[in-house]
């Protein structure tokens, strides 16, 4: 507790002592302490014998209605009992009490005082009355429960803080607790909302999460404490509730309420929400561990594919992956310490001249303990921006180190297609990165193709950065390739929009193509499409030969896939060439000629 102190306790006290003051100086006193302080004295007993007028007006009782009665007259309720008996322990043992006091008006209104409490004792030591001297400290308090107030609250969407939402918490998962009671902390996270704010503007940001404020409280009624954490995520938490059998149902009421369309002015705006949720006993769990249980909860269900989104609650199984992920991380950046990511090459072949011109680069890791890994089998650490960054720019500066060193020893002429993805984005360097890396080993540009995919224009703030970057890209000669064509929501429109040199036609369609007739004739549309549009077409994944002769029979213009050769490390990546060159000389020539010429390699 805050005590308000002057120097005007002492002296009084000093004043009752001093027998030499004549009675006009002590009247004298009185009078001045009286303007300044609320005064009151009571019997050893506590019954109020004497109150100034200054009591009289911050009470609202008049002095009959004081006199006789005991302190409890303007006791508020704001103090437990454990506060008043250490005071009265204080006093009875002749020592001076010093404290701040909320005290209840006569109208019911609360006030609050800056207390000193002097007992006045005999020459023997026995309490004879004690006086209490107050200041009015009501404003000052107010002033500091505003404060503190506003430091615990959202004032954007009137709810809690991610500051008072933890306190609320921290007060509630205290000891002692009701006996099995259940508690459920929800997180939710507003998935399109940044859409909102670039499209419409900062002040439409505003009124959507005020609105989906007033949802949440209209919704879960006044069973949940509910804060906003920042942004647009936002929490809630529950005590009886989580007992229901219908706790499902209500996060389900949550979220369709949640998305329901919100007006802006003339327009029609909606989000939609990810939700993740922790039941446990009030007993079994802190705030540090509910919190994490459902943030991982969230974070599942932000993975799932929006149209199948799911509300996910917490399990163990989360745990244990969470616990792997943070592992995995640990040791990729190892990893990075350690040279232990590389860059591995997968030849395409032109059917055209039956010759490698370009390779894909492709990230391996040499674990320790696991073996060479491809990306696919550690795609969470992508997850970790710092590392995706520091990976990115290992791969770019191996590529076109490799280009310059087979250019030098007269091995390789061709290029290299190398994948970028939203992290290469951030930060707008990577324009002057390639230029420059292309500068210091001298290649020229058009050796070092540039594949994106759609998932960098999906859910993201980047997307007009990563067109403006593209086409700065492509202008100064770099050509750009858009892998696994076909498989977006708006491929076609990124046809339009990106400056491309080549489409890749995406493994999925030619795994089936064979048997599947709508596979074929969907491959055959994005080839017709690619060359109307003058943009070469590479297919990928192809792992037989029936496969490839389709292929090459509706027009495509290079290939890429097991058939061929494998991704393989830089040193032993020549040998793959020649071998895949042979391969798709051999499947190309009729079966009389290829007959013919291996009895002459024999």
């Amino acid at each position: 507790m805050i005590v308000l102190e002057t120097k005007s306790e002492t002296l009084i006290k000093n004043i009752s002592d001093d027998q030499s003051l004549s009675n006009e100086g002590s009247n004298f006193l009185t009078s001045a302490i009286n303007e300044v302080l609320i005064v009151a004295v009571t019997n050893p007993y506590g019954i109020i014998t004497h109150v100034n007028e200054k009591f009289c007006k911050i009470s609202g009782y008049i002095r009959a209605e004081l006199i006789g009665k005991t302190h409890n007259i303007v006791n508020s309720g704001y103090h437990s009992k454990s506060f008043f008996r250490r005071m009265y322990r204080t006093i009875e043992n002749g020592k001076i009490w010093r404290g701040n006091i909320c005290n209840q008006a006569k109208d019911g209104s609360l006030y609050w005082v800056a207390t000193t409490i002097i007992p006045r004792c005999d020459s023997a030591g026995k309490i004879l009355s004690f006086i209490a001297l107050r200041f009015d400290i009501t404003a000052e308090i107010t002033a500091r429960h505003e404060v503190n107030r506003l430091a615990r609250q959202d004032v954007l969407v009137e709810a809690l803080n991610r500051i008072g939402f933890s306190r609320e918490l921290a007060a509630i998962l205290q000891p002692p607790y009701a006996k099995d009671q259940k508690v459920a902390l929800a997180t939710i996270d507003l998935d399109n909302f940044k859409e909102v704010n670039d499209l419409y503007g900062h002040e439409a940001g505003d009124t959507v999460l005020r609105v989906i404020a007033r949802r949440m409280i209209e919704t879960c009624g006044s069973y949940a404490i509910i804060g906003r954490l920042g942004g647009d995520e936002f929490a809630l938490f529950w005590q009886e509730e989580a007992l229901s059998s219908q706790f499902q149902k209500k996060l389900s009421d949550l979220r369709r309420a949640i998305e329901q369309p919100i007006m802006i002015e003339a327009v029609e705006v909606s989000v939609s929400a990810s939700i993740g949720y922790v039941q446990t006993q009030l007993s079994q769990c802190n705030i540090e561990t509910i919190m994490r249980e459902s943030d991982l909860a969230l974070m599942a269900a932000k993975k799932q594919n929006k149209a199948e989104r799911e509300i996910v609650k917490f399990t163990e199984r989360l745990g244990v992956e969470a616990q792997h992920h943070q592992q995995l991380l640990i040791e990729a950046r190892q990893g990075l310490q350690f040279n232990q990511f590389v860059v591995h090459y997968q030849p395409v072949l032109d059917l055209k001249t039956g010759t490698v011109k370009f390779c894909e680069a492709l990230l391996r890791w040499h674990h320790p303990t696991l073996g060479l890994l491809s990306a696919s089998k550690f795609q969470e650490i992508f997850s970790d921006f710092s590392i995706t960054k520091r990976i990115g720019k290992l791969v770019r500066e191996t590529v076109v180190r490799d280009l310059s060193n087979w250019r030098t020893d007269g091995r390789y002429f061709g290029g290299v297609s190398l994948n970028l993805i939203g992290a290469d984005f951030e930060g707008g360097q990577i324009v002057d990165e390639l230029s420059s890396l292309v500068q210091q080993y001298d290649l020229t540009r058009d050796r070092l193709i540039l594949e994106v995919t759609e998932s960098l224009f999906l859910g993201t703030n980047l997307a007009s950065r990563v067109r403006q970057d593209l086409t700065a890209l492509a202008k100064s000669g770099f050509p750009v390739a858009f892998d696994d064509f076909g498989t977006g929501y708006a491929s076609l429109t990124h046809l339009r929009e990106l400056p491309l040199s080549f489409l890749k036609i995406d493994r999925s369609f030619v795994t089936n193509i064979e048997e599947n007739i709508y596979d074929r004739r969907l491959a055959t549309g994005i080839v017709e499409l690619a060359h109307r549009l003058d943009l070469g077409i590479v297919a990928e994944g192809i792992e037989t030969k029936e496969q490839f002769k389709i292929l090459r029979q509706i027009g495509c213009d290079s290939v890429q896939g097991y058939l061929f050769a494998r991704p393989t490390s830089e040193d032993r990546l020549f040998e793959e060439i020649k071998k895949s060159e042979e391969t798709l000389e051999n499947i190309s020539l009729p079966k009389k000629q290829r007959d013919q010429k291996n009895c002459y390699n024999i």
